[in-house]
């Protein structure tokens, strides 16, 4: 169905489910009379592998030629992708994204005297070119190409080196097939005749790795698509029979058949038949050597034999096996099955067909076939062997089969899509359903949460209203407070005479400064959705100011501190420090000026430092009063580094280095002070 017409269908769900239902059961219709794909994993025997770039990254085109040793007439070229053994489920590996493929025609005259072609003229043609674009991609499905019906000498594929994709450096096919026209159809596949009829299959480079990569597998049959049968069932069983304990089973068990007449025979396919219950069984009852004999004398005084030692290594796993006769002319067939399997203790027996063929013509089907050491109930299975059915389907030719693969895939693909498209429909329609019969029910429920949404903004609106009228309140009321407990403690100061009531009145007015700083820090806080560090150097240098009274306050801040948010807790301690250091400064140090610097360091580092010029201490002699622990503990909290310099009477350098990333998540473990 073309994109212009699913987009005219009605959106209408239960129309649209029955368009979908429709187009999926004239889908399965069509498949139906199509090949059945059962992919399966080849373990080994990949395919044909290319070369990969040399040690400089040159490689020319990659080349595939078929030299034909006569000049047989080209119905049609396939190309099967190799399966992905990293694959579980069977994907293609590395089919080749643009191609060509060519034939060379051969031009010229059939001579009898000379038993040849003469005056031969050869032409290279197109089969197919996907040189210009890319080729759509086949999946495991075989891609197939009509060829010209004509004489040719060669077959070309060329596959050219991409330097700009890597991964079109190289390439793999599973299985080249080559159709004989016959009557203008295609027929057998060439590709199997050997040197019989094909001089050489010539490759510009591989890449070789037995058990699995090999040019050869190329053309061995092998495939991995599964038996060539059809989609549809017939209801004909295989020949499977499970011999008595007192039946001749030490014995080979023989097979005659009688072709009707003495015809050329190419090749002999022996299928394997199901395993019973469809149990997974590989190879189940079928014989593990097979000796032919082929003959125009009844008698076999002069025959052809062709003994098949290990069958299953030469079928991998459930493939068929064939056998390659050359074309030698018999009218029968005699086959001997040896080295039987077993099933619990019994010899068993089973043939899904024997196929007898030439250049794709089936001489075999409705043939006479009789057999020796087999009850009367089990001689009426031999028709079995030769009905053209195998597994309950019926046997496609070569090229019905990998044609019908290829005319397959864009049917399996439209399957998977309305597949899909109809199970989502179906669900959309009882969903909906479903919510048009609770409908009611939902709209209360809605009108619930949004009803209770709004209570919750409204309370989140009034406690905001409230924090900060409380923070207002704290900021006019308890700060003029300690506002004029700092006045009026400054000014007892300096009409004290008494020394120890004017260094207490000192202390008292210092703390009065510091709680009313803090307490504006706390307003601001709480103003604040997120702090950012400017805003918080801003802060900082305030408190330096109003703490330091009567000293000489000199700031320098970086002008390209990052606009960077400060996590909590790392404000916290910043905060803290800071509070410590000017502390120290005011209580201790009785200096006359301080140097507050905040600089951003290389390699995003800020660095925070406070320097006076006051009385100074002995490092070595740790004094409890300057809060020098918790300073250290918030500065390990921060990841940075302390840095204190101190000489009696020249003053005291104190400075914090953390890094800024620090200051912008969390702490993993949190410092726990009372201050």
């Amino acid at each position: 169905m073309q994109e212009a017409e699913r987009r005219s269908l009605p959106r209408w769900l239960p129309a649209r489910i029955r368009q979908l239902e429709e187009e999926r059961s004239q889908l399965l219709s069509t498949i139906s009379t199509l090949p059945q794909f059962a992919p399966a994993l080849v373990s080994d025997r990949l395919g044909y592998h290319s070369g990969y770039a040399d040690q400089q990254g040159e490689l020319s085109d990659h080349q595939l030629t078929v030299h034909f040793k006569y000049r047989p007439m080209l119905g049609a070229i396939a190309l099967v992708p190799a399966m992905n053994p990293r694959d579980l489920h069977g994907g293609a590996y590395a089919f080749p994204r643009r191609f060509r493929i060519e034939q060379q025609e051969a031009l010229g005259t059939w001579s009898d005297a000379e038993n040849r072609w003469v005056n031969e003229t050869f032409r290279w043609v197109d089969v197919a070119n996907w040189l210009d674009e890319d080729y759509p991609g086949s999946g495991r499905y075989p891609a197939f190409f009509t060829a010209y019906h004509k004489r040719v000498a060669k077959v070309r594929i060329t596959v050219p080196y991409d330097s700009e994709e890597a991964h079109q450096n190289f390439f793999s096919l599973g299985e080249l097939f080559l159709f004989q026209s016959v009557d203008g159809q295609a027929a057998d596949n060439m590709s199997v005749w050997g040197p019989s009829s094909i001089d050489a299959f010539e490759v510009s480079d591989s890449f070789t790795l037995p058990p699995f990569w090999e040019p050869g597998y190329m053309y061995d049959g092998l495939t991995g698509l599964g038996l060539p049968l059809s989609e549809e069932q017939v209801g004909l069983g295989d020949f499977l029979v499970r011999f008595n304990d007192d039946s001749a089973k030490q014995q080979p068990i023989q097979f005659m058949l009688d072709l009707g007449q003495s015809r050329p025979v190419g090749r002999v396919e022996f299928w394997p038949a199901e395993a019973p219950g469809n149990i997974a069984a590989p190879l189940y009852a079928f014989p593990g050597k097979i000796v032919m004999e082929l003959s125009d004398d009844p008698d076999f005084e002069s025959k052809k034999t062709i003994v098949v030692e290990d069958t299953g290594a030469q079928m991998y796993h459930d493939n068929l096996l064939r056998v390659m006769c050359d074309g030698y002319r018999a009218r029968y067939m005699r086959l001997t099955f040896d080295e039987l399997n077993e099933d619990y203790g019994r010899k068993v027996l089973g043939i899904g067909e024997i196929s007898v063929s030439e250049k794709g013509k089936v001489f075999s089907e409705g043939c006479m076939v009789s057999a020796n050491g087999l009850t009367e109930v089990e001689e009426k299975q031999l028709s079995s062997l030769v009905d053209g059915n195998c597994r309950g389907r019926r046997i496609l030719s070569e090229t019905e089969w990998i044609k019908g693969l290829a005319q397959r895939r864009p049917l399996d693909r439209r399957l998977v899509t309305v597949n899909r498209e109809l199970n989502v429909s179906r669900n959309l329609w009882r969903q909906t359903q479903f919510r048009l019969s609770i409908w009611g029910g939902g709209l209360l429920c809605l009108s619930l949460l949004v009803a209770m949404v709004l209570q919750r903004l409204q309370r989140r609106r009034v406690l905001k209203g409230l924090k900060l009228r409380i923070t207002r309140d704290l900021h006019d009321d308890v700060g003029s407070s300690l506002g004029g407990i700092s006045l009026t403690s400054e000014g007892l100061e300096e009409m004290a005479n008494d020394q120890a009531m004017k260094k207490e009145l000192g202390d008292l007015s210092l703390m009065a400064r510091e709680a009313c700083v803090s307490l504006r820090e706390v307003v601001w806080l709480t103003d604040q959705d997120a702090i950012r560090l400017p805003a918080l150097i801003e802060k900082l240098v305030e408190r330096a100011e109003r703490v330091l009274y009567g000293v000489e306050v000199k700031v320098d801040v970086s002008p390209d501190v990052p606009d960077v948010e400060v996590s909590l807790s790392c404000k916290r301690h910043l905060i803290m420090f800071f509070r410590e250091a000017i502390h120290n400064c005011a209580r201790h140090a009785e200096a006359r000026e301080v140097q507050v610097s905040i600089l951003v360091l290389e390699k995003n580092m800020l660095q925070v430092s406070v320097q006076d010029d006051g009385c100074g201490f002995d490092v070595s002699e740790l004094r409890r009063g300057w809060g020098l622990e918790s300073m250290k503990k918030r500065v390990e909290e921060l990841r940075g580094v302390l840095g204190l310099h101190s000489v009696p009477g020249e003053g005291t350098l104190v400075h914090l280095t953390v890094p800024l990333d620090v200051l912008m998540r969390e702490p993993t473990r949190t410092y726990k002070t009372s201050n």
